[in-house]
């Protein structure tokens, strides 16, 4: 549980799995095979494809245009943005720009009740300076081909491009810190939930590091109050009767004070022994092979045990 804790503390050492349950009807879970976010709303994947990912299939370039002629008494805005004078023929293409890059949560309708017309001459004149630059967009397997405006790219990426970058998927698996970042609303209960629940008690995490330590060919196994340990190597307890006789007393007097050090392993089994004596290697030579072999278990303090002699039920 303490190195669940520990994987689940930093979001490099975990994974969040959403999985569609079967028996649930009209529930759907998308997954951007690019960016691998999910969403149950493929509109949320693709609008961030739009945001994101443009440039991964467009070649965007500025250039410098002659600014707009005319009279334009007037200047349409959103709060920062300027649309343009409404008599001029970018007003319509400027103002759904504006909502799908900054409003596109907000239904069109009411994003125009926010659009201001004013009588402003400096805002005249910085939209004019706004548009002597014009944005465009070519397919990067055309790079000479067709010009694109930024609404006619996005347009092209829902026609052609957003089926084979969105999938519908029954289970999808991503980084926890990708995970922190979904924005649909049901998936981020659900995920908080699911987080909050792990770290209390990491159930499943700690069932997916045994896995792993098993793939590892590693070891746990339960000492003391039910606390779990790896090892490297395998417990195997032996019976101390079928043993040498320096081996045995080794064997029962751990098995008689768990946790001893060497030191008092040592000092209980030949009392007053000095380390570099004979008695005491009789008693302390043996340890490191029984260690290697998994007949005692030397824990990351240096206290020593026997492994436990409990056999698991069998199955029925």
């Amino acid at each position: 549980m303490d190195l669940a804790h520990i994987f689940l503390s930093d979001p490099r050492g975990h994974m969040v799995k959403l999985e569609v349950n079967p028996d649930v009807e009209n529930f759907r879970l998308y997954q951007g095979k690019r960016s691998k976010m999910v969403a149950t709303d493929r509109e949320v994947l693709l609008r961030q494809i739009l945001d994101n990912h443009l440039e991964d299939f467009f070649l965007k370039e500025e250039l410098e245009v002659e600014p707009p002629s005319g009279a334009f008494p007037m200047v349409g805005k959103v709060e920062d943005h300027l649309i343009g004078p409404p008599n001029h023929h970018s007003y319509a293409g400027r103002l759904e720009e504006i909502h799908r890059t900054y409003y596109a949560g907000m239904p069109f309708d009411r994003f125009k009740q926010r659009v201001e017309t004013v009588r402003d001459e400096e805002l005249i004149e910085k939209w004019k300076e706004e548009a002597s630059r014009k944005t465009i967009y070519r397919l990067k397997e055309e790079p000479e081909g067709k010009e694109f405006t930024l609404v006619q790219a996005e347009a092209y990426v829902r026609e052609h491009i957003a089926d084979a970058e969105i999938e519908e998927v029954a289970r999808a698996v991503l980084p926890s810190a990708l995970a922190r970042q979904i924005k649909d609303y049901n998936l981020i209960r659900m995920v908080r939930e699911a987080w909050q629940q792990e770290s209390r008690f990491p159930m499943s995490l700690s069932f997916a590091l045994r896995a792993a330590f098993r793939h590892l060919h590693l070891h746990t196994f339960k000492a003391g109050k039910n606390m779990n340990f790896v090892t490297a190597v395998k417990p195997d307890p032996v019976a101390p009767e079928k043993t040498v006789e320096n081996i045995r007393l080794v064997l029962e007097g751990l098995a008689d004070h768990p946790g001893s050090t060497r030191e008092q392993l040592l000092h209980g089994l030949r009392p007053g022994a000095t380390e570099d004596s004979d008695e005491a290697r009789e008693i302390l030579n043996p340890i490191r092979w029984l260690v290697e072999k998994g007949h005692i278990i030397e824990f990351f303090n240096g206290t020593l045990s026997v492994p436990s002699h409990r056999k698991r039920r069998a199955r029925r």
